[in-house]
């Protein structure tokens, strides 16, 4: 996934997350148009969307061609045996199952974890929304041990890490994401954030200047830009 598409994916997973499923999907429908033979994950997101506001026959198109693009997106697959069956299409949705478990029979092992480290990260961003940081650290931490190089969760986990004051651990785990993927804006914003409670109001400046740079769509990094240089203005 080019830097630009990432971004937008990730601006679209975390609209997605909160529930916010009609700013999310036309950000979704931007990627699969620009892409419509690549990123399975937003074909299945789109399919997620559909699913979930009764435009059942339209989540099975998406679903579909997610397994058509990824044919061990295990996740889709079994998506797609729900949806099948909703639409009373049995006999297709139990082949699939078969033909699904199957795949996983004969070793498709890391369709298998990065599915088990998906559900990590959703329990992880459930804990978030209820504030129990320290359960939502120990998922992301589990999805990492299947999927080390998720630079999302991993950025996650330095966010959280941020929320209960640990700054130093943060910063190395944000360290790890911008050495994994320098072009992903994220791991910036949060940064940048530290480094101004810290008192380094230049650092934090430049980091959220990287994240702009990086993702002009940013607009939690413009923000504090903007705070910052006003505040400076008034001194």
């Amino acid at each position: 996934m080019n830097a630009e598409t990432q971004n937008l994916f990730e601006r679209a997973d975390r609209l997605f997350e909160r529930g916010d499923y009609a700013a999310a999907q036309p950000l979704f429908e931007r990627i699969v148009a620009d892409h419509p033979d690549g990123y399975a994950d937003a074909w299945g997101r789109l399919g997620l969307i559909h699913h979930g506001e009764g435009r059942v026959e339209a989540a099975v198109t998406c679903y579909e061609k997610a397994i058509q693009v990824n044919p061990g997106y295990t996740e889709a697959a079994l998506n797609l045996v729900v949806a099948l069956n909703d639409l009373g299409r049995f006999e297709e949705a139990e082949q699939l199952f078969r033909d699904a478990a199957e795949r996983l029979k004969e070793g498709e092992e890391g369709a298998a974890l990065a599915a088990l480290a998906n559900r990590h990260v959703r329990l992880g961003d459930d804990y978030v929304r209820l504030e129990r940081l320290d359960d939502a650290m120990h998922e992301y931490r589990r999805a990492l041990t299947l999927r080390p190089t998720y630079v999302d969760v991993i950025c996650k986990l330095g966010t959280a890490l941020r929320k209960v004051g640990r700054s130093d651990d943060a910063l190395r785990v944000l360290g790890r994401a911008k050495e994994l993927n320098p072009a992903f804006a994220s791991p910036y914003v949060q940064a940048g954030l530290i480094y101004y409670k810290k008192g380094f109001l230049d650092v934090a400046m430049s980091e959220w200047q990287t994240a702009l740079d990086l993702d002009p769509a940013r607009r939690d990094a413009e923000a504090f830009l903007a705070t910052v240089r006003r505040a400076l203005l008034q001194q």
